[in-house]
């Protein structure tokens, strides 16, 4: 999830700008648990791989992420293929988005935390990324995210096999949420299929939230994805 939107074509493919979680409503990946919706445990995991993921020596990241607890009944934990377009008619707005969402960090002094949600193979989908950064890292990365993609109202996507779509991102500007904030909302569209996220961006100290909350037309709510934010936001450790 995050302020791009995943969305992969209808022939499978699996992100449209930015939606990690996207990928199994068309590449048809499983999810363990998901013919019982109401179930909350989050010991229902694909086979495939663990959840949630964090970076070496980020234990206190890794504690603070959400859990099924603080998500609405249904929801499951999950890990999804994550294959996000590379090419595009504005190449920075792509790879601000997936920067945020589909990238590790690359900084050598930074450490993630990261975890997948999905209510099924429909969705609604949540992606949760913790990152600490040096210095003032955390802010710097939620502005500059936020002038880049305040200029990207409408983009163009594309696949290495040639699959295409567009990406189009609505502003909200700040949320009101920790030291710094910023949201809105991004819509993928890839032949008849549209994926709408709701991107929110926080930075608390040397840490920058990045929640990304997605569904298939339309995302949820955008003031429940406000509410998971600063309960995310509340867990975070307490660091210098």
């Amino acid at each position: 999830m995050s302020p791009r939107t995943v969305a992969m074509s209808a022939l499978g493919h699996r992100r449209l700008a930015a939606l990690p979680v996207l990928a199994a409503l068309l590449a048809g990946t499983a999810l363990s648990g998901c013919d019982s919706p109401g179930r909350r445990s989050d010991s229902v995991v694909p086979t495939q791989a663990p959840a949630p993921s964090a970076s070496p020596g980020t234990e206190d990241l890794a504690a603070a992420l959400l859990t099924t607890a603080q998500l609405p009944a249904g929801y499951v934990k999950t890990v999804l293929r994550d294959d996000p377009p590379t090419r595009s008619d504005r190449p920075v707005c792509l790879n601000s988005i997936n920067s945020l969402e589909s990238a590790r960090v690359s900084h050598p002094d930074a450490v993630e935390a990261r975890v997948d949600f999905a209510m099924s193979q429909s969705g609604p989908f949540l992606q949760q990324v913790l990152r600490r950064l040096p210095g003032s890292g955390a802010r710097q990365d939620l502005e500059q995210a936020a002038r880049t993609l305040s200029g990207c109202p409408e983009f163009s996507i594309g696949w290495s096999d040639g699959s295409t779509g567009t990406e189009q991102v609505e502003p909200h500007g700040s949320a009101g949420i920790g030291d710094a904030s910023w949201h809105a909302t991004v819509t993928a569209t890839t032949g008849t299929f549209t994926v709408q996220e709701t991107l929110v961006l926080v930075a608390a100290g040397r840490t920058l939230l990045v929640l990304s909350d997605a569904g298939s037309p339309a995302a949820p709510e955008r003031s429940r994805t406000l509410a998971l934010a600063r309960t995310a936001l509340s867990r975070l450790p307490r660091r210098p």
